[in-house]
């Protein structure tokens, strides 16, 4: 098994638990009904989603295209993709650039030229999760419709952003309207493996073009809702977890076994936990919205947290992750050389050392007799600024939209994107999604059958242009 998939499992893990926490905020059955059935309070309350012809619509169209294309690592094209998007930029009169890597690799660039040459930066990537035919009901690149759904391999993660982002830059086009600010589309290569040659690959050759970045709007935002009305938390990703690799090999796999075992048994630790800047920005935002009155006062408080393990322990596990460092072992597998490896992920609050945290995690008395080798990718250690105007235009732009949702700051304790390596130079990257979806269809994400619900698409994707105008221009 290569560290790609390795790293593939982590984050279908992360989000399975993630967003498995989170439907606990209420019954699957009405919550289903009630987010599908019922209209929003701006639309006319004839109106229901069902009367919509969603599959005429031109942003539907353009997905749908879009998912069409396999842009998959193993048997997909990225090219063919970034094809795609030229195609459709070219014919709305935006310049646009295909950075060729090799036969199937590319990243774009499409841009619009405002008074101020330091862009806004509207990213994406074109690569997309494997997807095994035989675990669909229906092919993963057929993007097929069956309202009020759309399946197909990447339809959330995240094509649907980038039509999103698109449709903003073409419409900002066509209206005329001067902009304030220059705007870049950015569609790169290979995130589901690490982005060496996608955003990577962009920092190593032109560190200095990146360092110049506005800011950046990418992945990585998070959406609790029970129904359309009943929104509890709309979250912009600012910061997240480091990650590096402990690679252990033997040639003995019972060796390796012994020690996944230990470490298993060990569990995370419970101790050394750790308040950060950026849990705590987060928790004053996000406790609020909890239902249970003990998860509120817990998170209205974290300091409790850090002394008491019984009330630690009372935690979901995806909270619990935002206070401590974790090591997880992955299964026992052959190493192409011969012999047997296990990769050890370690999981790194901000501001930590990894020599330390290695030390105190997986010490080395554990892996004596063994061959280790420690990779760790160029990640930022501390999140984005909070009074950044992209933040503050952001949650501006949900409440215009959806008056009195909760909306603040979010830590991403379990997963990872690009982000983390804009933030190694200093630009401040935010993780905004515009879809209002239950929670049921993030749990589709990088699985069988990954779906995504029309009506939430497309009232995103208007949303997402109201943000970019509003950044970029005065109307």
């Amino acid at each position: 098994m290569t560290l790609q998939v390795l790293e593939r499992q982590r984050r279908r893990a992360a989000r399975i638990a993630l967003y498995g926490s989170l439907l606990l905020v209420g019954g699957m059955t009405w919550g289903a009904v009630s987010f599908l059935g019922r209209p929003s309070k701006a639309q006319d309350s004839e109106q229901q989603w069902a009367s919509r012809d969603y599959p005429s619509l031109p942003e539907v169209k353009l997905l749908q295209e879009y998912v069409r294309i396999d842009t998959s690592e193993t048997t997909g094209d990225e090219l063919a993709g970034a094809r795609f998007l030229a195609r459709q930029f070219e014919a709305a009169g935006i310049p646009t650039r295909i950075e060729q890597l090799g036969p199937r690799k590319a990243n774009l660039y499409a841009w619009l030229d405002g008074k101020d040459p330091r862009p806004l930066v509207l990213h994406n990537h074109i690569d997309v999760s494997p997807a095994d035919p035989k675990e669909w009901f229906s092919p993963p690149f057929e993007a097929r419709i069956e309202l009020p759904w759309i399946y197909g391999r990447g339809v959330f993660d995240m094509k649907s952003i980038a039509i999103a982002q698109m449709a903003a830059m073409i419409d900002l086009k066509k209206s005329g309207v001067p902009l304030n600010r220059s705007v870049l589309f950015l569609a790169t290569s290979s995130e589901e493996r690490g982005s060496r040659l996608g955003v990577r690959h962009l920092i190593h050759l032109h560190p200095e073009t990146v360092r110049g970045f506005w800011a950046v709007l990418t992945e990585g935002g998070v959406v609790e809702a029970r129904s359309r009305q009943d929104i509890k938390f709309w979250g912009t990703e600012f910061a997240q977890k480091r990650y590096a690799d402990l690679i252990v090999c033997s040639d003995r796999r019972e060796q390796l076994e012994e020690l996944r075992k230990t470490l298993l048994e060990l569990g995370p630790t419970e101790t050394d936990l750790r308040l950060t800047p950026e849990t705590a920005a987060v928790l004053a935002a996000y406790a609020p919205t909890r239902d249970r009155g003990d998860f509120r006062d817990l998170l209205s408080h974290p300091e409790k947290v850090l002394g008491d393990i019984a009330a630690f322990r009372k935690l979901p596990p995806y909270l619990r992750s935002m206070f401590r460092n974790e090591a997880v072992p992955f299964k026992v597998e052959e190493a192409r050389g011969g012999g047997y490896q296990m990769v050890i992920k370690f999981q790194l609050l901000p501001g930590e050392d990894l020599q330390a945290v290695r030390e105190k995690l997986v010490p080395r008395w554990l892996t004596f007799g063994m061959t280790t080798l420690l990779d760790e990718p160029p990640s930022a250690r501390g999140g984005s600024p909070l009074d950044h105007p992209v933040f503050e235009a952001i949650e501006a732009t949900v409440r215009d939209e959806y008056p009195g949702t909760p909306v603040g700051p979010y830590f991403l304790a379990w997963t990872a994107t690009d982000a983390r390596f804009f933030r190694t130079l200093g630009v401040p990257v935010y993780g905004f999604s515009p879809f209002l979806v239950m929670n049921t269809d993030t749990l589709s994400v990088d699985q069988p059958n990954e779906r995504f619900a029309l009506p939430g698409f497309v009232e995103g994707v208007a949303l997402y242009g109201k943000l970019v105008r509003r950044l970029v221009s005065d109307t």
